[in-house]
């Protein structure tokens, strides 16, 4: 077991990373404080989450349903999970189980795998830029309310991510209102997950512009496009470009993030290998 999964966080004793992201829990304040805690919650995260991909891969193929993702043609989000739902249920029942008993097993694997963080290897594949499913919210009830995504570049493109300076999710401690209209606010954001770079500061800051009067989004599209401005307690996932303090694309409520956070991890391994146009 690596140092990062076998941490027992401040909630007391047998509370370790891999328990709360198996149990899908919150982290406590004094979790998040705890820096050792977040890397082995984060470390944990991202095992699950490709052990998840792995066994919907198996499924596909074991159904014999799997094709190349270049083959797929476009389809709405609920059609693209319907070959799944035959084994998926099955494989999710016994995610727990395998995941502990990988865990177990591949102690040196995670011992890698703690080390890069969100840097997830290429077994998943290409990049698939379809959306899953939004899941249930489990952010704060100011969260529930909101489901709105930015009208910037998807974080489920390998371009931009190949491009992006940084790419995390975590909650808003603050905001500041800034001159140039109702849309202009400084959010500070306790980071929660880092994607890139994999290992960031507990604590990063990026602002937001919906236009001179609030009613535009950050491309200029209506208000009805626009994405809800965060709030203090809001759990947001962020993107930003290089040399630029001023958000691309930020969404907020974790029923809005599932999909994005989804397609950002499949996109993950293919923009390892591009360079920045």
């Amino acid at each position: 077991m690596t140092a990062g999964h076998d941490t027992a966080g401040p909630a007391g004793p047998g509370r370790d990373p891999l328990s709360a992201v198996l149990g899908d829990e919150p982290l406590t304040d004094e979790e998040r404080a705890d820096p050792a805690f977040l890397a082995g919650h984060r470390a944990a995260a991202a095992d699950v989450d490709l052990l998840r991909d792995r066994l919907a891969l198996l499924a596909d193929a074991l159904t014999g349903d799997g094709t190349a993702p270049a083959a797929r043609p476009p389809a709405p989000v609920a059609e693209l999970r319907r070959p799944r739902r035959r084994v998926l249920p099955l494989a999710l029942k016994g995610l727990g189980v395998a995941a502990a008993g990988a865990l177990v097993v591949g102690s040196g694997w995670l011992l890698v795998g703690a080390g890069r963080g969100a840097d997830l290897d290429g077994a998943s594949g290409s990049a698939d830029k379809a959306q899953s499913g939004a899941g249930a919210s489990t952010g704060s009830g100011a969260e529930d309310g909101k489901a709105g995504q930015s009208a910037g570049v998807p974080l489920g493109d390998p371009a931009y991510l190949a491009c992006a300076r940084l790419v995390a999710e975590g909650d808003v401690t603050g905001v500041a209102r800034l001159a140039g209209g109702p849309g202009a606010l400084r959010i500070t954001l306790r980071v929660t997950r880092a994607y890139k770079p994999a290992r960031t500061g507990t604590e990063v800051t990026f602002t937001t512009d919906a236009g001179p009067d609030g009613t535009t989004a950050p491309d200029g599209t209506a208000a009805s496009a626009a994405p809800p401005l965060p709030v203090r307690g809001d759990h947001v996932l962020v993107g930003l470009s290089p040399g630029s303090s001023e958000a691309d694309t930020w969404t907020v409520g974790e029923a809005a993030i599932a999909p994005q956070r989804a397609a950002l991890l499949r996109a993950l391994p293919a923009a390892r290998g591009l360079p920045c146009a």
